[in-house]
């Protein structure tokens, strides 16, 4: 029986590291920043519309950090991590709704003069 001693720095999740990467997922997420404060202190935009570009530039921040830093894509060596954090993400969802729920609802039982 062969005792096979291969390197940590040989595996494909070490090697698919990158700089150019990292860097281009902070320029990426700083620059969605900047923009999502300029049309928020801009005030030019109805209150819905400036929650609908938010909530699209949010999406494609979540999505670049999780290509770029996370390197979830659908090839051989991380198709179990895309797979554990699309089984994840409806869980996150689910309790982020849940709570807010329960929040609403208790404010209106509790909070003296509820809304």
């Amino acid at each position: 029986m062969a005792h096979h001693q291969s390197s940590p720095i040989d595996h494909p999740e070490i090697q698919s590291a990158s700089t150019l990467q990292y860097v281009s997922a902070f320029v990426l997420g700083l620059a969605l920043m900047i923009v999502s404060c300029i049309i928020t202190l801009g005030g030019g935009l109805s209150q819905s519309s400036t929650l609908t570009w938010i909530g699209i530039l949010a999406l494609i921040a979540v999505v670049g950090q999780l290509y770029l830093l996370f390197k979830l894509d659908l090839s051989k060596t991380m198709i179990w991590h895309t797979v554990s954090a699309v089984l994840t993400i409806p869980l996150v969802f689910i309790s982020i709704v849940v709570t807010m729920w329960m929040f609403q609802y208790l404010e209106m039982r509790v909070m003296v003069g509820g809304s």
